[in-house]
């Protein structure tokens, strides 16, 4: 009777913790992403830790900058390179996505766009461009974050 007793009580508290890991949404999603766009059109340095996975695991691959930014920590210095600074300032060229598509896997999603960086008011063939993906995770604290992002150029 103990032995079914405690495969029970182990079964109980597995499926209590496997509820409690809510699996991510597309509208979860869509306001990370939203949330990374408005960094760049503040570049509110402040912003970051809200939108990144606060971690070494954490990595990204920049569209200026050869070779893997790893961790958190290197994360903020690539921004402050760019003129991001507490508190933000404004910001003379826009970030958008065009052709987004957001794909859910339980508590990961996966996020791939064509990237533009520049004025608006130009032709989009004349500004930077190319293809971008991120990967949001539902990091410790249950908050969707990006952890990983790559921006290539065309």
């Amino acid at each position: 009777m103990k032995i079914y007793l405690s495969i029970l009580i182990t079964i109980l508290l597995l499926a209590c913790s496997t509820s409690s890991k809510k699996n991510l949404t597309e509208p979860e999603v869509q306001l990370v992403m939203n949330n990374c766009l408005e960094l760049w059109a503040s570049y509110d340095l402040d912003k970051i830790e809200d939108i990144f996975w606060n971690s070494p695991a954490l990595t990204y691959f920049s569209s200026e900058k050869r070779g893997l930014i790893k961790g958190f920590d290197q994360l903020k210095p690539h921004h402050e390179a760019f003129g991001f600074v507490a508190g933000g300032k404004p910001a003379s060229n826009s970030l958008w996505l065009k052709e987004m598509n957001i794909t859910l896997h339980r508590q990961t999603a996966v996020v791939d766009a064509i990237w533009y960086f520049g004025d608006k008011l130009l032709p989009e063939d004349s500004v930077q461009q190319g293809p971008c993906t991120f990967v949001i995770i539902r990091d410790t604290n249950k908050q969707a974050q990006i952890a990983h992002v790559h921006f290539g150029n065309y």
